[in-house]
């Protein structure tokens, strides 16, 4: 009689190989990659895709374009005092002492009431924090300014 070469138990292949329990270690690891990568994925996209803050709308045309402001404010860090000052109108204000804030916010206001350009021109040290930049920003739109322009520092050629 003939056996037709059939076999009572499955060849396993590389299974039958190893031990039992790593068996079963081995073929979840796909899924746990991909359950592993999702919970990372959740956890930073909410993260980066929303923050409160204050827009601002930057031009479109070319840096050397510039706007004729009557609103000048002179933003300047005071190492060795840790603090923020404000120059507005020969008048100085900390960013750090609400009651300077709330002064520079009205001093403001009645300022940009006064005139019909509705332009704020910051000029300010490169080592002024971001964070300063957008209270002025933030104190900016409550006074009902429409626009913010950080002014950056141009280079003169020297010609002789």
């Amino acid at each position: 009689m003939k056996t037709w070469d059939w076999r009572d138990d499955r060849e396993s292949g590389f299974w039958k190989f190893g031990l039992l329990w790593l068996k079963a270690a081995i073929v979840a690891v796909p899924w746990i990659t991909v359950g592993l990568l999702l919970i990372m994925l959740h956890m930073i996209g909410g993260v980066m895709t929303s923050a409160e803050g204050v827009m601002f709308d930057l031009p479109e045309s070319a840096l050397s374009d510039g706007e004729a402001t009557p609103l000048v404010a002179l933003v300047i860090p005071m190492q060795n005092m840790g603090e923020t000052y404000v120059f507005f109108d020969d008048a100085r204000y900390s960013l750090g002492n609400d009651v300077s804030v709330s002064s520079f916010a009205d001093h403001l206001a009645e300022r940009a009431s006064k005139t019909d350009r509705r332009t704020l021109l910051v000029l300010a040290d490169r080592t002024v924090a971001c964070d300063h930049l957008t209270r002025i920003a933030a104190i900016s739109r409550k006074c009902g300014l429409e626009r913010i322009l950080v002014a950056n520092k141009r280079t003169e050629e020297r010609t002789e």
